[in-house]
């Protein structure tokens, strides 16, 4: 059941980060009232939640059955699987955009490829830049290189030692420091030649505080040491009120900011500091209070005596263990692929076009099916190869004759 609704929360995700990208050419009901509107967190933090809660379950089981070598094996498999499609995707595009201003055509999305074509794209397999939403696969793949120190000192006690390490990187994110330090490499780059940016939108020194703090969490449940009943205390039910209470808050905030319910000034003070790349601190508490509130939800609000909150609780678990949902959440690296590329397709061809209420909520539905199609021949293709390899049972052969019987009728 825990995979399950992990996979289910994961494809949640995928699925509204659709929605979400095509919003910018299609006007849709789904992509404007969803939990976008409701506060500072996204898919985004809960999918590289997820993704270090999973990657912590299943590579510290990895570590205690195969030792810490066999770990990162395992890890640098995985690292080496994201990147090939990481790498075909850029690949594709730089491929895509020569292919179309040879023909005459406007590239639009795929125009960063045109700026410095050799520049650009080996920057970007090299993980240091990219175009537009690849930089959450190159986020992870730069996470999961230190996730086998992590893991061994989470193994060794020296769990505060990491943590102690994410926060001080999270606060030099927020510093600005390293964005700045960017600023000098582009203009070298510049005079060079190769006019390209750097930086993967997603800062590496901020995010990574939600993967190491989900890797910590699988760590621990992946050798059984998390125990929920501190949440069925009265204190950790008073805390959910607080958090709750705190979700509401930032709600209210958001549509306030979106809706002008705030004096101008005060909106553009707000968005001015607002950061999502860095995962400032509106983003990262939001996120904790959401995390806190579901989690207490899940694990504490079935005991807790109040029939709302225990419905509440069945619900979100029903919603999230719901076929759809797991399955998009089960083939995730190539439907978040997948959904890139559509992406990159709607976004190109409808350069300088519009579309009406009616055919944008209609195209929007639509671009949710190649999902599940990739999703589909991905089960396909997994089920196929583990058939290869799964020895045949042996069919016995034509009944040889028993020694005499050819003669027993003489």
């Amino acid at each position: 059941m825990r995979l399950t609704l992990l996979d289910g929360f994961r494809g949640f995700f995928l699925l509204f980060m659709m929605i979400a990208h095509t919003t910018g050419q299609f006007w849709s009901i789904p992509g404007f009232y969803n939990h976008h509107a409701l506060g500072f967190v996204e898919d985004a933090q809960g999918f590289v939640f997820i993704s270090g809660f999973v990657v912590g379950l299943v590579y510290t089981k990895l570590m205690d059955k195969r030792g810490a070598a066999g770990m990162r094996t395992g890890v640098l498999r995985r690292i080496r699987t994201i990147y090939t499609y990481q790498a075909a995707m850029i690949l594709g595009f730089a491929g895509a955009a020569v292919g179309l201003a040879a023909w005459g055509m406007t590239p639009g999305v795929l125009g960063q490829y045109l700026d410095a074509p050799f520049a650009f794209t080996l920057a970007s397999l090299g993980l240091v830049t990219g175009s537009m939403h690849l930089g959450i696969l190159a986020l992870y793949i730069w996470m999961m290189l230190l996730t086998p120190l992590a893991l061994v000192a989470f193994a060794r006690g020296h769990a505060r030692w990491v943590f102690g390490l994410s926060v001080a990187a999270w606060l030099l994110a927020q510093t600005g420091w390293p964005d700045a330090a960017q600023r000098p490499i582009e203009a070298g780059l510049a005079s060079a030649g190769a006019p390209i940016n750097i930086g993967i939108y997603f800062n590496v020194f901020g995010w990574q505080a939600i993967y190491f703090f989900a890797l910590w969490l699988g760590f621990l449940f992946a050798r059984d040491r998390f125990d929920p009943a501190w949440m069925r205390t009265p204190r950790a039910r008073l805390a959910f009120w607080a958090a709750l209470g705190g979700v509401v808050a930032f709600a209210l905030f958001d549509r306030a900011l979106n809706l002008g319910w705030l004096p101008d000034d005060m909106r553009r003070l707000a968005y001015d500091r607002l950061d999502r790349g860095n995962m400032d601190a509106i983003y990262l508490a939001n996120f904790a209070l959401d995390l806190y509130v579901v989690g207490w939800l899940l694990n504490a609000a079935p005991q807790s005596g109040n029939r709302v909150l225990a419905a509440v609780s069945r619900g979100i678990e029903w919603i999230f263990t719901r076929r759809p949902l797991v399955f998009l959440g089960q083939h995730s690296l190539q439907v978040f692929t997948a959904h890139v590329v559509m992406i990159y397709l709607i976004m190109w061809g409808m350069q300088d076009r519009s579309a009406g209420p009616v055919v944008g909520n209609l195209a929007v539905l639509a671009s949710l099916m190649p999902l599940y199609a990739v999703a589909w021949i991905h089960a396909r293709s997994v089920a196929a190869r583990k058939a290869r390899h799964t020895p045949q049972p042996q069919r016995d052969g034509p009944a040889l004759p028993v020694a005499g019987a050819a003669t027993a009728g003489r």
